[in-house]
């Protein structure tokens, strides 16, 4: 019986990692597959005991048990607040995606598993940028939104600048394939600026090019870089007419900042109205919030005569503050903080793929809610878990 019982063990673990690098892949093509695969890695992961060494792991990787703390938090938010039972239950479905990590990070510690999954991010990551390519010729249909990518803009500019970020690591340290991931990062540029045009994913590219020439340059080359962004993006703005989203943020948060807010109704200005009445809902109740799933409810309350009305702030820290309050967000922070610290422990290249995977989890948590949407949840917890497995062999190495 032990025997056979190994023996599942064993094969749940293979078919764990083979999954993971699936998984990976389907995060960028399709929902309900990814949806479906993420409970097939559930299953999996029971069936190959790594639930019994779950405390162990948790004490090897820190992140995972942050992010554990931060889940645990929304479950104890069901037992407090006015929601109803099925909007809090959809509530933690939706942030499922953080339990996620530990079970990930369990398939990614063999060092195959993880070389698989990063090879999958990039097939991933090269057809979604071909993908769009094909679209903006007219070879294959645009999406629902008109955009020339198959997820929504928001979306994929964030899965673009992430890769484009990776590219440029491998440009100095792949001296194979540099040309090839030379070619990479300037179809990302050109695909993030002059095609999609997703203003989060150019906000995240800009700080991850000036985060590169912290990581890698020196302070003359990071200097010159700096000088060279700001050059370029001031004449972006004024000389392309693929600059008027950007042009349009500015003009709408001037508009929203007069005495008598202006142009409420643009996209940033919603945003600026969310986030006016998250801070509302948050004095209202500022340790524990109103409680897992409430938000819906209790911004229909607050915002009654507002023409939007939202299910998210579009903000993150919001989102988790409304519901969970200041010890919510503290768990969120620390969290965060998890990750910026234990980056440094893990060898350069997953030490800086890490950092850069932190900057843009922080700015997209700015301006979305990545974990309660579907496809940047996923591929968060899915990165970094890809990102932080390394560190229990950096933590065993450390302790022999």
């Amino acid at each position: 019986m032990a025997k056979a019982l190994g023996k599942i063990h064993e094969m749940a673990n293979k078919t764990g990692g083979i999954f993971t690098a699936l998984f990976i892949v389907s995060i960028y093509l399709s929902t309900s597959l990814s949806t479906i695969l993420s409970m097939v890695l559930g299953l999996l992961w029971l069936l190959s005991g790594q639930f019994i060494s779950l405390p162990k792991l948790l004490k090897n990787y820190p992140v995972a048990l942050w992010s554990l703390l931060l889940y645990g938090c929304f479950i104890a938010g069901m037992s407090y607040g006015n929601a109803e039972g099925s909007e809090a239950f959809t509530m933690i479905i939706k942030y499922r995606k953080l339990f996620f990590i530990p079970v990930l990070i369990s398939f990614l510690m063999i060092g195959r598993y993880r070389y698989w999954s990063w090879n999958a991010f990039i097939v991933a990551s090269v057809a979604t940028l071909l993908i769009s390519y094909l679209m903006d010729f007219g070879l294959l249909e645009l999406n629902k939104q008109g955009d020339p990518c198959f997820k929504s803009r928001i979306t994929h500019s964030i899965l673009i600048a992430f890769f484009a970020f990776f590219c440029m690591h491998k440009i100095y340290d792949d001296k194979r394939y540099a040309k090839l991931y030379l070619m990479a990062w300037l179809l990302c540029l050109y695909n993030l600026f002059f095609i999609v045009e997703g203003r989060t994913g150019q906000l995240i590219i800009i700080g991850l090019i000036l985060l590169f020439a912290v990581q890698r340059l020196t302070i003359k080359q990071c200097l010159l870089t700096v000088v060279a962004v700001a050059v370029l993006l001031t004449a972006f703005i004024d000389f392309s007419d693929k600059a008027k989203r950007i042009a349009e943020g500015f003009d709408n948060t001037q508009a929203y900042l007069q005495p008598v807010p202006e142009q409420t109704e643009s996209s940033m200005g919603q945003r600026y109205t969310f986030w006016k009445y998250s801070l509302k809902l948050m004095a209202e109740k500022p340790l524990l919030g109103h409680g897992t799933g409430a938000f819906n409810k209790e911004y229909q309350r607050i915002a009654m005569g507002e023409q939007f009305i939202t299910q998210n702030p579009h903000n993150e820290f919001f989102m988790v503050g409304v519901q969970l309050g200041l010890l919510g967000l503290l768990v969120y922070l620390g969290f965060l903080a998890s990750q910026f610290y234990y980056a440094r422990l893990l060898p350069d290249n997953e030490k800086w793929l890490a950092q850069g995977l932190l900057m843009t989890l922080l700015i997209t948590s700015l301006f979305n809610t990545p974990f309660f949407d579907q496809t940047e949840g996923h591929w968060f917890a899915g990165m970094i878990a890809l990102c932080f497995s390394s560190l229990g062999s950096v933590n065993k190495s450390c302790s022999a």
